[in-house]
């Protein structure tokens, strides 16, 4: 019983130290996108503008209380540190994002990107990309800081700790780049493909694909990681899945960022088709290792 507790209390101490370290990226990714934000010029809309002022200072605001909190120099340390209070403080923050962080990306709204095309020519071939780098980058590292805080808060209370979450996140991570498929397929048909000369029909069907792709996507790696998260995973299953996801993706990603593609340009779309590629893959070769017993032998001599 001793062992087992003292077990529990270093898994405890681990999460709670890369806590600090999440929040402390939090505070710094988003007083970077705030200063990248309010030096670029290119939206005049007031609304807009507020909201990702607002949404960055409130979440610049409550890390900081957290990092404070979490290193012990903040009475307010036994209040929130592992407390409901810091759960809910994480669920704002994350929400706050979701809210803000689809605004920045919209290319129509030219914050953190924005379309371009070819001029005179019949097609313009409208696609993607990056206009404000330094928002672009911040934004996705505050929305990816504020999940894994989240996270982090979800796995202590119910606690779980180190043991097999490397496995269950990148299933996460391939649902997050298959919603962000979905997200920019669907943008891309709206205001493109639905624009008369907005871009070829060999574009709008390859993006298609790729929205198709998303859905199946998003749909297997949230039944897969909901199932490894409470430790229901089949092994075979899993390793079928990440097969079938390896080879949707490489089709996904060589229809939508090659020649005559909807995510030529860097943006989210290229990024998420590509992160789907490499992802689907490094799960797929880490359920087979797992399948076949590759890493027995160092979990035996672990064990020893």
């Amino acid at each position: 019983m001793d062992s087992a507790e003292a077990s529990a209390n270093a898994a405890s101490t681990i999460l709670d130290r890369k806590r600090i370290t999440t929040w402390a990226l939090l505070a710094l990714f988003s007083a970077l996108a705030l200063t990248a934000h309010e030096t670029d010029d290119q939206d005049a809309n007031l609304s807009r503008n507020m909201l990702v002022t607002t949404t960055t200072s409130i979440t610049i605001a409550f890390s900081l209380i957290a990092v404070l909190a979490n290193i012990g120099i903040s009475s307010l340390g036994s209040l929130f540190v592992g407390t409901i209070v810091e759960g809910l403080v994480a669920l704002i923050v994350v929400g706050l994002w979701a809210g803000t962080l689809p605004i920045i990306m919209d290319p129509s709204n030219g914050l953190g990107q924005m379309y371009v095309g070819k001029s005179g020519s019949s097609v313009a071939d409208y696609q993607s990309t990056i206009s404000n780098a330094n928002l672009f980058f911040t934004s996705w590292g505050c929305a990816v800081c504020a999940l894994s805080v989240l996270a982090q808060y979800i796995r202590e209370r119910l606690g779980g700790g180190e043991t097999g979450m490397g496995y269950t996140s990148k299933w996460y991570f391939l649902m997050l780049a298959s919603v962000i498929v979905i997200i920019e397929s669907m943008r891309f048909k709206n205001q493109v493909c639905s624009i008369e000369g907005g871009t070829s029909q060999v574009t709008c069907a390859r993006n298609t694909y790729g929205l198709v792709t998303g859905i199946v996507g998003l749909i297997i790696s949230f039944l897969i990681s909901t199932f490894s998260s409470f430790g229901k995973d089949s092994a075979l299953i899993t390793t079928g899945s990440s097969f079938l996801m390896a080879i949707l993706y490489t089709i996904c990603a060589g229809l939508l960022t090659f020649e005559n593609g909807p995510a030529t340009y860097v943006g989210n779309h290229y990024f998420s088709a590509w992160a789907g590629f490499f992802t689907s893959f490094i799960i797929f070769g880490s359920v087979m290792k797992e399948f076949l017993g590759v890493t027995a032998p160092a979990a035996a001599t672990t064990g020893t």
